[in-house]
């Protein structure tokens, strides 16, 4: 044999076996990439599933909790969060209930639009195998015998420290008050009010001279304090179950003028209010972090998907802030 063709052999030899290597290696690659995919695959599969269902992104504190609950599960690799709004409608919220039941998440954080339209729904959850963390709004007492927890505040208390501000800001004085409520059948809207009532049966110079809904809109409180003057024109007090209904009033009052003759006071935590309550537009407000209850609903939501017996309520700490204070206020942490 030549040289000629001897080199022309080794040529297509060596041809041949860079093509076996190149397409080993790239088997090889395929095959690697395709496990770290299975991997990735079965890491995501393993995360646990929280999901939440809120009342409405329109309520400007559940609105703040929702976003906290967001930060929350980013910071938590082994479990995902999957969040819901029902915008004030029960039969949404039921629905979101059941759509997380069939698809068997390890648990349920839960803010009902109304206290007490859920029983079935929340049976079901619990027949199930699924805990559910009441958050911030109260299930009624019968549907509490099928939630894991509450995490919140007591609006009793709040309503109780709301009552104080106003006879405070009487000053011993006679006076009469307007209530703006929230939702009816909510648990904010029964208890703000009724403890609020049973507060005042203490004072018999403070009267409440009339109770309007606003459903936790700014402008729908406006509307309604405005019915509210025309019937009692000698009103001194406002009292509005959440602050943005707060500043709903004093935006009415200061188009007609009065700003400076009715006192407003609220409840709520937002930067917002905190400067209305500087400034001077609202006497006071009642508040709480929602920091709190965030982490704690997160917290308790992971406890139980893993078995954990919890408490029954991880309470949320309500303070009254006025001119005097409201500076000197700071997000407590509480264990």
């Amino acid at each position: 044999m030549n040289k000629k063709h001897m080199k022309k052999r080794l040529l297509i030899f060596a041809a041949a076996i860079l093509m076996i290597i190149t397409t080993v290696t790239v088997h090889y690659k395929t095959e690697v990439r395709s496990e770290a995919a299975g991997i990735k695959t079965q890491q995501e599969t393993k995360k646990k599933i929280i999901g939440a269902t809120l009342a409405s992104s329109q309520a400007s504190y559940q609105y703040a909790i929702g976003n906290l609950l967001v930060a929350e599960a980013e910071k938590d690799p082994d479990y995902k969060l999957e969040i819901q709004y029902a915008e004030w409608n029960v039969k949404k919220q039921e629905e979101q209930m059941r759509d997380f039941i069939r698809r068997k998440v390890d648990a349920i954080i839960f803010c009902p639009v109304n206290a007490k339209s859920y029983l079935n729904v929340l049976r079901e959850a619990k027949n199930a195998g699924i805990p559910v963390i009441n958050l911030n709004m109260k299930v009624d007492t019968v549907s509490a015998e099928y939630i894991t927890t509450y995490v919140g505040a007591s609006m009793s208390e709040e309503a109780d420290l709301a009552g104080q501000l106003v006879v405070e800001c009487l000053n011993g004085k006679k006076g009469k008050v307007g209530i703006i409520e929230g939702s009816q059948g909510t648990d904010p809207q029964i208890y703000r009010t009724q403890t609020f009532l049973e507060y005042l049966s203490s004072y018999p110079d403070v009267e409440v001279v009339g109770i309007e809904e606003a459903n936790w809109s700014r402008a729908k409180a406006g509307l309604a304090a405005s019915r509210l003057l025309s019937q009692n024109p000698d009103i001194n007090v406002f009292y509005c179950h959440d602050s943005n209904m707060a500043l709903g009033v004093y935006d009415m009052l200061k188009a007609r003028g009065i700003q400076d003759k009715i006192q407003v006071i609220g409840i709520g935590n937002e930067t917002e209010h905190m400067e209305a309550v500087k400034s001077g537009k609202l006497y006071g407000i009642v508040t709480q972090p929602p920091e709190y209850e965030a982490e704690y609903a997160w917290s308790c939501a992971k406890r139980a998907a893993d078995g954990e017996v919890l408490r029954l309520w991880y309470k949320n700490l309500v303070v009254s802030l006025t001119k005097e204070n409201v500076d000197s206020y700071f997000s407590p942490v509480i264990d």
